[in-house]
C-alpha cells in the first residue's frame, strides 16, 4: 500500500464508526425494561502496525460490500463474548475479522468523550495484532443519517 494510500485510510478511519451497541448489549445482560439504550461512535487513531489484511494472515478478500449490517444501516457490535464489563467487539465492514475496544466505561455521560484502546483481531497469531488509541462518546440510537 502507498504512503498516500495509508495516509488516506488514517484520515478516513478516524472520521467515524459509529455502531449500534445497546440493542445487543441489551440481550446480552437482560437488562431492565426501564434502563436505557446506550450507543456509542468512535473515532480511532493511527494503527501500529498499520492495517493490512492480507499482512495479518486473513486469507479470504476483504470486501465491505457483501459486509451485514444491522438494520438501521450501522456496523454490528456485541458484548456476549466480553466477560470485562467495560469490553465492546466491533465488527465493522473495514475489518470484519473484529475489533476489541477496551473503555474506562461502556456509559459515558452524555457530551462526555472517553478514551481507551483498540485491537484489531489478526487471521494468523504469529502476526502483530494491531493496535489503537480510540474515542467514545454517546450518540443517538435512532436509524444512522447517510
Amino acid at each position: 500500500m502507498s504512503t498516500d494510500a495509508r495516509s488516506r485510510r488514517a484520515r478516513v478511519l478516524p472520521v467515524l464508526a459509529s455502531l449500534l451497541l445497546a440493542t445487543v448489549a441489551s440481550h446480552a445482560r437482560a437488562q431492565a425494561a426501564d434502563e436505557p439504550s446506550v450507543c456509542l461512535g468512535f473515532a480511532f487513531g493511527s494503527w501500529t502496525p498499520a492495517l493490512d489484511w492480507r499482512g495479518a494472515g486473513h486469507q479470504t478478500a476483504l470486501d465491505p460490500s457483501v459486509h451485514q449490517r444491522a438494520d438501521d444501516g450501522r456496523d454490528w457490535a456485541t458484548t456476549q463474548a466480553v466477560q470485562d464489563e467495560h469490553t465492546i467487539i466491533l465488527l465493522p465492514s473495514w475489518w470484519p475479522a473484529g475489533v476489541s475496544v477496551t473503555l474506562p466505561t461502556r456509559t459515558p455521560a452524555p457530551g462526555d468523550t472517553v478514551t481507551g484502546r483498540a485491537l484489531a483481531y489478526v487471521g494468523d497469531g504469529r502476526r502483530k495484532a494491531p493496535t489503537s488509541e480510540v474515542r467514545a462518546w454517546r450518540v443517538s440510537c435512532g436509524a444512522r443519517a447517510h
